[in-house]
């Protein structure tokens, strides 16, 4: 699959409206993030996806042609659910051979997929004895099993360490290079920052914005963190420079740096004051605002009058 598109979707329950005209484009090798806040549409809209509720209204497209949640389509989905729930009376490797088992894949798959998140040597293990965190590496798995070209991924951080974050970031963009898709949704957008392409804002049951990570902090326009590396040896001109930035934005200094808060449209000429201060400045970061700022002044936006 090149490409999944759910078109106007409207879902609607009794006189509730938990979706209203919602288009999203899922891409090949592109990783998706989808935020609201709770009741914005997230799980209505994976719902969805996999079939399991009826949209009121809208369609589905894939490769350009209409297409339906069917057990053909179904096939090409991994799903990982916010809630993960086995047996626990199974060790991991049976709860892996059950779902195996269902969609005629073998042992070899099922090895790989344990290694994938690294619980070969808890395989045997019963499941009762599995942390949260285990817990979610095994519902990984399941979801990995058969290779989908479309993993949807909900809440996938729960329960997870450090490590565990790695590991999940490691097979998401393992996905994405395979020119496979993933559709996150998740509250932790920091987490995973890096591994987004596009991000799509729901609130309300409808779509107030989409795009990639850049055309969405040019919209918002928040400010760049931007801090120079600075010689010990111009003490004199820290205080004049430190002025000099403070006209671009608030100023932090420290011993070998400052940073200044500069908006997009002044970050070319932020630079142009280092003639003035020759030898000052050894280097320079630019931090644009994270992906978790650009979604709260989204929000902001929406619910301004």
């Amino acid at each position: 699959m090149n490409s999944i598109v759910l078109r106007d979707i409207s879902v609607r329950f009794g006189n509730v409206d938990a979706l209203r005209g919602v288009t999203v484009e899922l891409r090949r090798g592109e990783v998706v993030m989808m935020v609201g806040p709770n009741g914005a549409g997230k799980s209505t809209l994976t719902r969805v996806l996999l079939g399991l509720i009826q949209p009121t209204a809208g369609s589905l497209v894939v490769d350009g042609r209409a297409a339906t949640v069917d057990n053909t389509f179904k096939r090409e989905l991994g799903y990982l659910p916010e809630a993960v729930a086995f047996s626990d009376n199974l060790s991991g490797r049976q709860v892996l051979r059950f779902f195996a088992r269902a969609r005629g894949i073998g042992r070899r798959e099922v090895d790989a997929a344990l290694a994938r998140v690294s619980l070969s040597a808890a395989a045997q293990r019963a499941v009762r004895g599995y942390s949260k965190g285990m817990r979610q590496r095994l519902g990984l798995a399941v979801a990995i099993l058969a290779q989908p070209p479309l993993l949807i991924l909900d809440e996938p951080t729960g329960g997870l360490d450090g490590e565990g974050v790695a590991l999940l970031a490691s097979l998401i963009e393992e996905w994405r290079t395979a020119g496979r898709m993933v559709l996150l949704s998740s509250h932790h957008l920091d987490v995973l920052e890096q591994q987004v392409d596009r991000m799509v804002v729901l609130r309300q049951g409808k779509l107030i914005a989409a795009g990639t990570p850049r055309q969405l902090r040019e919209r918002v326009a928040l400010r760049h963190q931007v801090t120079f590396a600075l010689t010990s040896s111009h003490g004199a001109s820290h205080d004049d420079y430190a002025a000099a930035l403070g006209q671009f934005g608030p100023v932090t200094t420290q011993t070998d740096q400052m940073t200044v808060e500069v908006l997009p449209e002044r970050m070319l000429e932020v630079t142009s004051i280092h003639p003035r201060f020759p030898g000052l400045v050894t280097g320079l970061a630019v931090e644009p605002p994270s992906l978790e700022m650009v979604y709260r002044r989204l929000l902001a936006e929406e619910t301004q009058p």
